[in-house]
């Protein structure tokens, strides 16, 4: 992230009397770590939000010393979502406040403000402002089945929409990518698979059937990256859910239970 980063870390360690092993408590190793202080290595966002987590770290300070050249804003989006999962509102509206400073800050705004309004437990479906900023970023962008950032924001806006839009867009990815997804490079497959789960989520609880079967067809075939995991596997857990196979649907779950993915289960329907 920084020089400045690396040293504040070292500074809350020092405050704490902790070691490096103590400190990082295996989330990175010692080696890395000591490279995160002497400003020699980037510390990925995730990582970053988990040492301030397990340390009860202030976030304050080190968002005092970022600035746009600091974090990048996929960093920003990922710290975004590390905080949706650990379900950390406080630790949202301080990422927000950051953002606020950014000039052209609309698409990351956008985000914050949709976690929010989640994390609140408020119906998106309702906010109009939020809908009506959603669809002005959407139809600014031109050749957006290949645009880093639409899908972005077309991702997290289907919790916003019902699926009667939302399947307008989705027939173009479909039309796009299932039959050559596993070509595509790992973070296009990855950010396509997200929009299919969280499609599948949306379509199951609106019980919108028209495109499910095409859509977990794309997640079953996307290529066979280990990383990719996860993704192969909510597409045969939907696969179950809308076939109302419970038996199947809870091995998954008591899987995902078992391998840690607590807070993950949370905003999966069931």
């Amino acid at each position: 992230m920084s020089i400045l980063m690396g040293q504040i870390f070292k500074n809350e360690r020092k405050k704490l009397n902790l070691t490096q092993a103590k400190f990082t408590q295996n989330i990175i190793s010692v080696s890395q770590y000591s490279r995160v202080e002497n400003g020699e290595q980037d510390l990925r966002a995730s990582d970053f939000i988990k040492l301030l987590y397990i340390n009860n770290l202030n976030i304050d300070p080190f968002f005092k010393s970022l600035n746009k050249n600091i974090l990048s804003s996929d960093q920003i989006l990922k710290m975004l979502a590390q905080s949706f999962y650990d379900r950390n509102l406080n630790q949202v509206q301080k990422i927000k406040n950051i953002i606020l400073k950014i000039p052209n800050n609309n698409f990351l705004l956008l985000q914050a403000d949709l976690i929010i309004s989640t994390l609140n437990n408020t119906d998106v479906t309702a906010n109009t402002d939020l809908i009506s900023r959603f669809s002005k970023e959407l139809n600014k962008k031109d050749n957006w089945t290949k645009d880093k950032e639409f899908l972005q924001l077309f991702g997290s806006s289907i919790s916003v929409f019902h699926t009667d839009r939302l399947s307008i867009y989705m027939e173009q990815i479909l039309k796009e990518y299932i039959n050559n997804i596993s070509n595509c490079p790992f973070e296009l497959q990855r950010r396509i698979a997200g929009i299919c789960i969280n499609y599948l989520n949306k379509c199951y609880t609106e019980k919108e059937l028209t495109l499910v079967n095409q859509t977990i067809t794309l997640l079953a075939n996307l290529s066979q990256d280990p990383d990719l995991l996860m993704y192969k596997l909510l597409g045969i857990y939907f696969k179950y859910l809308f076939e109302k196979n419970k038996n199947k649907t809870k091995e998954i779950i008591d899987l995902l239970k078992e391998t840690g993915y607590n807070k993950f289960i949370l905003n999966l329907v069931k």
